[in-house]
């Protein structure tokens, strides 16, 4: 049992690590800022949104959690949640943005790269897909992080990043409506404002996962010391 806590928390840091890791590594390899994270699928910076996510996918995928407790009213597991996140992820990754409207130069646009592509309806998926994986980590920072005997502060952290994750979203998708309806191009006046959003919403998520694993580590160690001392 101990051994799959240990494992659980190797994991939680290794999502932690990469969310944070993710925004900066793009920026750093390509140098150009585009209008969102998925534009850089197009460029020399794609083996790490790639890599990443896919990373990202597949350690939710065989991240279990814990159960759900009936007695606290839980519907939905952990396992449920994070499962439902990787394959939105592993969408994202097959269905690839748009190849149009990057803002800023990317190199593999007409060149037929992996799932590349000019259609509307792929990209419309993709959008989906990417707003609802990201909802569901908000899910888990809001309902399931808050749970276990942890202090109001503790609880109210994760609620504030998993708002910050639905914020985010919610933003992204008024300002999508206001482009829209107006017809203008919002990257004019606010460069790379999806981009911003999304780091936001990434390092919401990441921080999260990193403190949550940090206090399981503490606990278990606490445990250890407890039981050599019994």
């Amino acid at each position: 049992m101990k051994e799959l806590h240990n494992s659980q928390l190797r994991l939680r840091k290794t999502i932690g690590i990469l969310g944070l890791a993710l925004p900066i590594l793009l920026l750093a390899i390509h140098q150009h800022l585009l209008a969102s994270m998925s534009h850089y699928y197009y460029t020399s910076a794609s083996v790490f949104f790639i890599g990443i996510l896919s990373a990202f996918g597949l350690v939710l995928f065989s991240y279990k959690g814990y159960p759900i407790e009936k007695e606290k009213g839980e519907k939905v597991s952990d396992d449920t949640i994070t499962t439902l996140a990787s394959f939105f992820i592993f969408f994202t990754i097959l269905l690839p943005t748009n190849c149009d409207g990057a803002m800023g130069p990317i190199r593999f646009c007409d060149c037929g790269y992996l799932f590349g592509h000019h259609t509307n309806w792929m990209g419309t998926v993709h959008l989906i897909s990417a707003g609802l994986f990201l909802a569901l980590l908000g899910i888990m920072c809001v309902f399931k992080f808050p749970m276990g005997n942890i202090s109001d502060r503790k609880k109210n952290f994760y609620k504030v990043c998993g708002y910050t994750i639905w914020g985010s979203i919610a933003l992204i998708g008024i300002l999508f409506g206001i482009e829209k309806i107006t017809g203008k191009d919002l990257n004019d006046y606010l460069p790379g404002y999806t981009f911003f959003l999304e780091w936001v919403a990434v390092w919401a998520f990441a921080i999260a996962w990193l403190v949550k694993g940090r206090i399981e580590e503490v606990r278990l160690l606490f445990d250890k010391s407890a039981s050599k001392i019994s």
